[in-house]
């Protein structure tokens, strides 16, 4: 019984409590995270409808490393 009470223990001290303070700071960090990500995402996919509206007869668009990139024909 002794065993038992002395492993309950030792996990519920293994970590310190976290303030207000620190998980509102770690919440802000991560919502500005996915921010960023989403405002990445946006902008290539916007730049991507783009190029698809507005393509050019003479071109025509090759998807390279993750960019489409022009090229004209004769």
């Amino acid at each position: 019984e002794d065993e038992k009470m002395t492993r309950r223990e030792n996990l519920s001290m293994g970590r310190k409590a976290e303030s207000i303070y620190t998980a509102m700071k770690k919440n802000r960090a991560n919502c500005e995270k996915k921010k960023a990500v989403f405002a990445a995402r946006h902008t290539v996919s916007s730049f991507e409808e783009h190029i698809r509206r507005n393509a050019d007869v003479k071109a025509c668009y090759v998807y390279i490393n993750g960019i489409s990139m022009p090229v004209l024909s004769a």
